[in-house]
């Protein structure tokens, strides 16, 4: 399959690949998502976008889980003492693999734009706004309630208190940055997929699948902010249709020249 621009061959092909690498943590975290439900929001997970390592992380997410969606602060806290490490890694690698979204993208601008250069451009700028969001904050404050978790455990009764309130804090902020993230990650997704409906290179069905799992992902908010359990179904199906996009369209990037 060729394009009008044979130099970037090579972005095509790493877009390609780091977009299929970064749709495979979805199948890992499929057990972890149904269980992110309002009743658990004071640590629910963000939208999780994983990548290379994410496959190293598979004996250890069953582990994790009582730190990624606590019943309450002080179990949440106990759990990421207990797990500090596997937290810690845990975290730093979805912080890598959020970065490989980056090169896909870049990539899907340069085939689109001779036609599509205004959503193409809107969905890279959002797409890069979702990465910093993720990299600067969220991810920030997932880790800081390491230190915080040491902190509450070696602290008396007494002053325990003080670092619940401030793990809450972190994780209520935590939560909204996802939410913020969610939205403009998968507006970058219905953007990128409403303008590969008419580019010879993308296949239809994957542009639809795009749009599909944007809508259906972007449910969740509302959803979630209502407190309603069809929030988890939401996410569910959205990170399915994510992973199903994600290889399609990684597959139509590698192979282009």
């Amino acid at each position: 399959m060729e394009t009008e621009d044979r130099g970037w061959g090579g972005l095509y092909r790493a877009g390609g690949i780091a977009l299929i690498v970064a749709g495979i943590p979805v199948l890992v975290t499929l057990p972890i998502i149904p269980m992110i439900i309002p009743s658990l929001a004071p640590a629910s997970v963000p939208l999780i976008v994983a990548g290379i390592p994410v496959l190293v992380t598979l004996p250890i997410i069953p582990m994790i889980i009582p730190s990624l969606a606590p019943a309450s602060v002080p179990a949440g806290l106990d759990s990421i003492h207990s797990q500090s490490v596997l937290y810690g890694a845990t975290w730093d690698l979805y912080l890598v693999s959020d970065l490989l979204y980056l090169i896909p993208f870049a990539a899907r601008y340069v085939v689109l734009r001779l036609h599509h250069r205004v959503a193409a451009l809107i969905a890279l700028i959002f797409n890069s706004l979702f990465v910093t969001i993720d990299v600067a904050v969220d991810i920030p404050l997932r880790l800081s309630l390491i230190s915080l978790s040491n902190a509450y455990t070696a602290a008396n009764p007494a002053g325990q208190g003080a670092y619940i309130a401030t793990a809450q804090l972190a994780m209520d902020l935590a939560n909204i940055t996802a939410l913020i993230a969610t939205f403009v990650q998968f507006s970058a997704v219905i953007l990128v997929s409403y303008a590969m409906l008419r580019e010879t290179p993308f296949r239809r069905s994957a542009a639809y699948v795009g749009i599909v799992g944007g809508i259906v992902a972007l449910l969740f908010i509302p959803t979630f902010v209502l407190g309603s359990p069809l929030s988890g179904l939401f996410n569910l199906a959205g990170f399915v249709l994510l992973f199903i996009w994600s290889v399609m369209v990684g597959w139509t990037l590698y192979r282009l020249r």
